[in-house]
């Protein structure tokens, strides 16, 4: 029997992988983003979830599901999703050493977890947190730049750079085992990029770039959707550029003026 991803990170998280049954998983089967429930986390970009997975399932042939669970990190609900994202600004506290073990436990089953800086450039809080602690989660793996040639940058969209609702860095970093990244970090605001009002409007400028810039926000989101449940199955070029001709798309979109 093939394992779902899913019921891999379910099971991991309950201990039952040495007994698997068959259950109903309902709307588990559902491409979706869990927010961690840690400083503040869950309430910090209202709909942004939303309106990121309302677009993917536009663009894609996803079957989302729309509205974000917000999730402690002790709690089972953790290992419902293979996508976790946590939304910092300003200073946080310390995770708890169970939550720390439970995420790393999460990540190694297979999950991912997406950490956003969404404060003000010059604001390094929670940039200060965010290293403090993932030290505690891997202290034999620093995070590293990811190259701009990395498959986070190609699993749907090619795009050059992160953008978010501002630039602050031109990479993103990350943990790496062998080919994997369970875990990666953004400075851009990106979801601060998706945030619209209840009529509509779009709650936070996105500067230096405006339209084009909260575009290609929206498609490195998408990437990072498809990079958490697919990975790297796309990571050979070959196979990148035969996806591409089919559709036929071209190979290097035009640059954007910033």
């Amino acid at each position: 029997m093939k394992m779902h991803r899913r019921q891999f990170l379910t099971w991991t998280g309950m201990g039952l992988l040495a007994a698997p049954r068959a259950f109903a998983l309902g709307d588990d089967t559902r491409v979706s983003i869990s927010l961690l429930a840690h400083g503040g986390s869950e309430t910090l970009r209202p709909s942004s979830v939303e309106q990121l997975m309302w677009e993917a399932s536009k663009r894609t042939s996803m079957d989302v599901r729309e509205r974000p669970v917000a999730v402690d990190p002790l709690s089972t609900d953790l290992f419902r999703s293979p996508f976790v994202v946590w939304l910092g600004d300003g200073e946080v506290p310390p995770l708890s050493q169970k939550a720390v073990e439970r995420l790393r436990r999460f990540m190694r089953g297979g999950g991912m977890l997406y950490i956003d800086d969404c404060s003000t450039i010059g604001d390094d809080a929670f940039d200060t947190c965010v290293r403090r602690e993932v030290k505690r989660i891997w202290p034999d793996r620093p995070l590293a730049p990811l190259g701009n040639d990395h498959t986070v940058y190609r699993t749907f969209f090619l795009l050059e750079y992160p953008r978010g609702r501002i630039i602050r860095q031109t990479q993103l970093e990350g943990i790496t085992f062998d080919d994997r990244c369970p875990l990666i970090y953004g400075r851009n605001d990106l979801f601060g990029a998706f945030s619209r009002d209840e009529l509509g409007t779009w709650t936070m400028p996105v500067v230096p770039g405006g339209q084009i810039q909260r575009e290609m926000a929206f498609r490195l989101g998408i990437n990072l959707l498809m990079y958490a449940t697919c990975l790297n199955y796309k990571r050979d070029q070959v196979h990148t550029t035969a996806i591409l001709r089919r559709r036929r798309w071209r190979v290097k979109p035009p640059r954007d003026t910033r």
